[in-house]
């Protein structure tokens, strides 16, 4: 049988190892590793609210034995209880991306935004013992950043309830032999937004931070990372909307998440002269001015947009194909350009 420590809702496997640094009823013995000992760890992390800490750890991924290089992390607050922890991955500048543990063969309970849920035992203090990836001969490095939150927090804002300051973050840098080519945007080619539909069920919102397609019913944990919403209108016919401006007759975006309207990305959209095609760079996109409205209707085959997040990140929306109305596989495919 598998031999599993629970953190709350967080089941952490064989590849990832539990220090407890606070007091606990619960038994490890099976998965302990003595933290003491150097040879365990290819990088040592710590963020402390107090007292010297280690808060920025680089490793060469040639001194690394295998395809994971395995870090000590260790976090502690004594203002404020932790709830979450939030990584992300950035692979040769190409974009900070949620960490997906099962990328370095861990499996993990976590919330559906991608976070990890800690347990009250934890909430002062912890150490995991966490695998990452080591960059591949085509990557130059990857970086993972890591901070703690109080509740639920947000992968593009790392102040957003962060438990021990606006700033507090760990960050590991794993270098390879590659040679990085990103030009500072991300594409996302034929992402389909369906049509609303009134039990919840389509996948109807997206993030442009990873390219997800949300569905409607797991706004509660997801409604926060929602920069655009589809719908098709009676009179306004195939529209986007920003998730802080989503007509509320047709999805109340505020009730089904449970968040307060200023929790909500906001998305500035309005139609546009740039040629979608000859966007190569983030310099090309600089020139956008940030709309003034957040929402865009009567949308057409071809038609080209420019916006601006709330992050500050530019970008263009080529819609590529509108099928059908507001029913069930009804839909919106669409490609899109944003700066990193």
């Amino acid at each position: 049988m598998n031999k599993i420590f629970r953190l709350k809702s967080i089941a952490l496997l064989s590849a990832v190892t539990l220090f407890i640094t606070s007091c606990s009823s619960d038994s490890n013995d099976d998965i302990f590793i003595d933290p003491t000992d150097p040879t365990a760890f290819d990088g040592e992390l710590s963020v402390f609210e107090t007292g010297n800490d280690n808060r920025t750890v680089t490793i060469d991924a040639a001194n690394v034995s295998g395809t994971n290089a395995t870090v000590k992390v260790s976090f502690s607050s004594s203002s404020n209880t932790m709830r979450r922890l939030y990584v992300t991955q950035n692979v040769s500048g190409f974009g900070a991306v949620p960490y997906d543990f099962a990328v370095a063969g861990v499996t993990v309970d976590d919330k559906k935004d991608g976070s990890l849920d800690l347990s009250s035992d934890n909430g002062d203090a912890f150490e995991f013992a966490i695998p990452f990836p080591v960059p591949t001969s085509a990557d130059s490095n990857i970086v993972y950043t890591i901070w703690a939150t109080t509740g639920r927090g947000d992968f593009r804002d790392i102040s957003k309830r962060n438990a021990i300051s606006d700033t507090a973050i760990g960050t590991i840098t794993i270098t390879g032999s590659g040679t990085s080519t990103a030009n500072g945007i991300k594409s996302f080619t034929q992402t389909m937004l369906a049509a609303p539909l009134g039990d919840g069920s389509s996948e109807t919102f997206i993030s442009l931070f990873n390219n997800e397609v949300y569905v409607i019913n797991d706004g509660i944990e997801t409604a926060a990372l929602w920069d655009f919403g589809y719908f098709y209108g009676f009179s306004s016919n195939a529209s986007l909307a920003s998730t802080s401006n989503y007509p509320s007759d047709i999805i109340d975006v505020p009730a089904i998440s449970t968040l307060d309207a200023d929790e909500l990305n906001k998305f500035y959209i309005t139609t546009s002269s740039l040629d979608f095609d000859l966007i190569t760079s983030a310099s090309d996109l600089d020139g956008i001015t940030t709309p003034t409205t957040e929402r865009v209707t009567g949308l057409s085959e071809g038609d080209v947009l420019e916006f601006a997040d709330q992050y500050g990140n530019k970008g263009v929306i080529k819609v590529v194909e509108i099928s059908g109305t507001d029913g069930t596989g009804d839909f919106i495919k669409i490609d899109i350009k944003v700066q990193i």
